[in-house]
């Protein structure tokens, strides 16, 4: 078996759709930032499943790779959500609070597609708690051969601690900290890169996670990872390697309808390509197809692929 695991949150996405721009609405003073009291209108609300994990892992569901995904969740997990999960290739082996509810991002998008997001944890924060092993046994994790990791710095330094002891050099593991890079202290964030052989980050989270290590992109390949993979949403992304940078175009989508997502579907890609052997170049362009199928429609998990497209 050849299987891609998933840990990362699995959380209802609450999105508005809001008139006029972020940045028309910050006020400068002198230059300078000021107090801030925002305030915006909305066009429309809508609910979407989401949470970077299950994004993760439903575009490697309808990419038939069998990902396994490992989170914690609420009461109000089950039916739907599972259902849905399930029915598009995923297989969810989450721990329940059944006295707390599923996680929620609530997003803010505004005409220019730029976001402001509210991360509400609830059940999600139990991850902490659950050892990696002893819910999947050393049997199932055998199989895995591509993880990835996202979220908060306790979370994720305890799983992939747990995933590279048990499986060694066996398993390429993806570091993923999205944008809970500024809780991860400077230790925190060298331990993570320790353990790492992919560290994916946005473009904004690099110049963060850089300013965290006080160095250069050439600095963190010392540190374990093989490569450092920065994406840019529509201007492509950048493969950064220790013998240089190469550059993947963006894949023109069809129409935008809303971003969020896009990002979680390009990891999707990136781990197919790996789990079929691809050069991390081409895996990162499988990444940028199907970040581009999932802007076209709303929601990150409501996009789908056709026959032609897998193949």
């Amino acid at each position: 078996m050849n299987r891609p695991l998933v840990v990362g949150s699995v959380a209802f996405d609450i999105v508005f759709d809001v008139h006029g721009t972020i940045n028309e609405r910050i006020v400068l003073q002198n230059g300078k930032l000021g107090r801030q009291n925002l305030m915006f209108t909305a066009k429309e609300r809508q609910e979407f499943f989401g949470g970077t994990g299950a994004n993760i892992a439903y575009g490697l569901g309808l990419l038939h790779a069998h990902p396994i995904l490992f989170s914690a969740v609420g009461r109000d997990f089950a039916p739907h959500f599972q259902k849905h999960l399930e029915s598009n290739g995923v297989e969810p082996r989450v721990h329940v609070e059944k006295d707390n509810r599923t996680a929620a991002f609530y997003g803010f998008s505004d005409e220019q597609k730029e976001q402001i997001g509210v991360w509400h944890a609830n059940a999600h924060d139990s991850l902490e708690r659950i050892s990696i092993v002893d819910t999947f046994g050393k049997k199932t994790l055998s199989d895995v051969s591509v993880a990835i990791f996202s979220g908060a710095p306790t979370v994720t330094l305890r799983h992939m601690k747990a995933a590279r002891g048990l499986l060694g050099k066996k398993v390429k593991i993806i570091f993923d900290p999205g944008q809970m890079i500024l809780f991860y202290s400077k230790k925190q964030l060298k331990q993570a890169l320790s353990l790492a052989d992919i560290f994916i980050v946005n473009d904004v989270e690099l110049r963060q996670a850089l300013g965290t290590l006080e160095g250069t992109v050439k600095d963190i390949f010392p540190r374990g990872p093989k490569a450092v993979i920065e994406t840019r949403g529509a201007s492509g992304s950048v493969l950064h390697e220790p013998n240089g940078a190469t550059k993947i175009a963006a894949v023109k989508p069809r129409k935008v309808a809303e971003v969020t997502g896009a990002g979680d579907a390009y990891r999707a890609g990136l781990m197919y390509g790996l789990l079929r052997g691809k050069t991390l170049s081409e895996a990162c362009r499988i990444g940028a197809i199907l970040g581009a199928r999932s802007v076209e429609t709303a929601g990150g998990q409501t996009y789908k692929l056709s026959r032609e497209e897998i193949q």
